[in-house]
């Protein structure tokens, strides 16, 4: 399942209204890029969405730690685990 591993972002569901109104059902994925952040000393891939990715590009060791503490409680297993060692 396509997911943000920072913030948690994910699929949303709706639907599409045609001119005519007519209703179907649609998702929208959101953008996620593969990107490597340095976290504790250690380079990791992790996929993130767009925006997320603006917050971080730029950034330095210790703001992109401030970042992922804020996120804590939407962070991936994987991250987690990264980030309590």
């Amino acid at each position: 399942m396509q997911r943000c591993e920072i913030t948690g972002k994910g699929i949303t569901f709706g639907c599409q209204v045609s001119h005519s109104h007519r209703v179907s059902n649609r998702i929208w994925r959101p953008n996620l890029q593969t990107t490597k952040i340095i976290i504790n000393g250690v380079a990791v891939k992790v996929k993130v969405c767009t925006k997320t990715l603006k917050s971080l590009k730029g950034s330095n060791e210790v703001e992109i730690m401030q970042i992922l503490k804020a996120n804590a409680d939407t962070l991936s297993a994987r991250l987690s685990k990264i980030l309590s060692k």
